[in-house]
C-alpha cells in the first residue's frame, strides 16, 4: 500500500467514524425529553409522535437523492455539506415551534443521505476490510445513540432545565465532525470524490439488482423496531413506574448493550456461512426481548433491554453489511443503498406513528409490542432471503 492509499484509508476511516458518531444523538437526545419538549412547545401526543417520526420519514424521502448529490458535488464535498446542514438544523430547531419541525426535517434529510454514503465510503476506500469497517461504523452509531439517550436529561439539568440550551448544545459535536470533513475530505480522492464523478446508474438497473428487495425488507423491519423503541421506550418505562432519569438511562442501555454486537455482527458476516445463523439468532432474540418487555416484571427491564440492544444493534450492523456484500459493484453502491435504506426508512417511519396513535387510543403497550414482535418475524424471513442473495452475488 502506497502513501496515497494509506492517507486515503485513514481519511476514510476517520470520516466514517465521524459520520457514525453524528447521526444518532440528534434523535435519541430528544426521546427522553419528549414530555418536556411537549410542555415547552405546547405539543399534543400526536405532535410528539410527529416529532419522533419525521426524521425517519425524511430518511425515506431524501434517500433517493443521494446518488445525484454525490454525482454533482463529489463524495467528500457532499459529506461536508451534509454535516454542515445537520449542525445548522440542530442549532435552530429549539428556537421556535416552526423551527423545531423545520430542524427535524432538515436534520433528517442530512442524516439520511450521510447514512446512504457510508457504505459507499467502505466500498470505495476501505474494501479490503469491509466487514470490520462496517462494524466500526455501526458501533459508532451505537455510541452516538447511547450518548444522546444517557446525557439528555443530565444535560438539561446542568443547563438549568433550559430545554432550548439543552437541545442546541448537541450541535457542538456535529460542528467538530464538520471541521473534520473540511480538513480530511479532499484526501479521500478516487472515484466519487470531489473532481472525480461516477456516472449515476439508472434506477431501472438498480431496482433489478439481485437481492435488493430482501435486503430492503430486512432493513425496513429492523429500522421500524429500532425507531419505535427509540421513540417510545422511555415512555413505556415511565408508564410502568420508572422515573424519567431511569427511563432515559434505559434507552442509553439499549445502545450500550448492543455495542459489541454492532462491531461483531458485521465482522462475522464477512464470512458467508455465518450470515444466516446470525440473522436467525438476532431475530429470535428480538422477539424474546419484545415479548419480555410486554409481559415481564419491570424490575427485569435492564436484562430485557440488553437483549433488545444486542438484537437491534446486531441487526442494524447486518443490514449495512448486507448492503455492502450484496451490491455487485462499487458503482451501484450508492443507488443500492439509497433504495434499500430509503424504502426501509419510509416504512420504518410508520412505527413511531403507529405506537403513538395506539397509545392515544388507549391500547396497552403490550399490544403495541406484540405488533413489533410480528415485524421481527418478518425481519427473520427477509434476512434469510437476503443472506442467500448476498452469497450468490459473491459467488458462493
Amino acid at each position: 500500500m502506497n502513501s496515497t492509499d494509506r492517507r486515503r484509508g485513514v481519511a476514510a476511516g476517520i470520516l466514517l467514524l465521524a459520520i457514525g458518531l453524528s447521526v444518532r444523538f440528534p434523535i435519541t437526545s430528544v426521546s427522553p425529553l419528549l414530555n418536556t419538549i411537549g410542555d415547552a412547545f405546547h405539543l399534543s401526543a400526536s405532535g410528539l409522535a410527529a416529532v419522533s417520526a419525521l426524521p425517519v420519514l425524511m430518511f425515506g424521502l431524501a434517500s433517493p437523492f443521494a446518488p445525484a448529490l454525490v454525482n454533482r458535488l463529489g463524495l467528500s464535498r457532499a459529506i461536508t455539506v451534509l454535516l454542515g446542514a445537520l449542525a445548522v438544523a440542530t442549532l435552530v430547531r429549539p428556537l421556535s415551534t416552526p423551527l423545531l419541525f423545520a430542524g427535524v426535517v432538515v436534520g433528517g434529510v442530512a442524516i439520511a443521505i450521510l447514512g446512504i454514503l457510508a457504505p459507499q465510503i467502505i466500498r470505495q476506500a476501505l474494501p479490503r476490510r469491509g466487514g470490520f469497517w462496517t462494524g466500526m461504523y455501526t458501533t459508532a452509531f451505537g455510541v452516538s445513540a447511547a450518548a444522546g439517550a444517557a446525557l439528555a436529561v443530565p444535560l438539561l439539568h446542568m443547563l438549568g432545565d433550559n430545554v432550548v440550551a439543552a437541545l442546541m448544545a448537541w450541535a457542538i459535536p456535529v460542528l467538530i465532525a464538520f471541521g473534520l470533513a473540511l480538513g480530511l475530505g479532499p484526501a479521500l480522492g478516487g472515484p466519487g470524490a470531489r473532481g472525480h464523478r461516477t456516472p449515476t446508474q439508472p434506477w431501472s438497473a438498480i431496482l433489478r439488482t439481485p437481492g435488493i428487495w430482501p435486503v430492503t425488507g430486512y432493513f425496513a423491519c429492523q429500522a421500524l423496531i429500532y425507531f419505535s423503541l427509540t421513540a417510545w421506550l422511555p415512555t413505556i418505562a415511565m408508564d410502568r413506574g420508572l422515573s424519567p432519569r431511569d427511563a432515559g438511562l434505559l434507552l442509553a442501555w439499549l445502545s450500550i448493550a448492543g455495542l459489541p454486537a454492532s462491531l461483531l455482527a458485521p465482522t462475522l458476516a464477512a464470512r458467508k456461512h455465518l450470515r444466516t445463523p446470525l440473522i436467525v439468532s438476532l431475530a429470535v432474540l428480538s422477539v424474546i426481548g419484545l415479548l419480555s418487555l410486554a409481559f415481564a416484571p419491570i424490575g427485569l427491564a435492564p436484562v430485557v433491554v440488553a437483549f433488545l440492544g444486542i438484537a437491534q444493534s446486531g441487526a442494524f450492523g447486518l443490514a449495512i453489511a448486507l448492503i455492502v456484500f450484496t451490491t455487485p459493484s462499487a458503482a451501484l453502491t450508492a443507488g443500492f443503498s439509497a433504495v434499500s435504506q430509503g424504502l426501509g426508512y419510509a416504512f420504518a417511519a410508520l412505527g413511531p406513528l403507529l405506537l403513538g396513535f395506539l397509545a392515544q387510543a388507549g391500547v396497552p403497550w403490550a399490544g403495541a409490542l406484540l405488533v413489533l414482535a410480528g415485524v421481527a418475524g418478518a425481519q427473520l424471513c427477509f434476512g434469510v432471503w437476503g443472506s442467500r442473495a448476498s452469497q450468490r452475488n459473491q459467488g458462493g
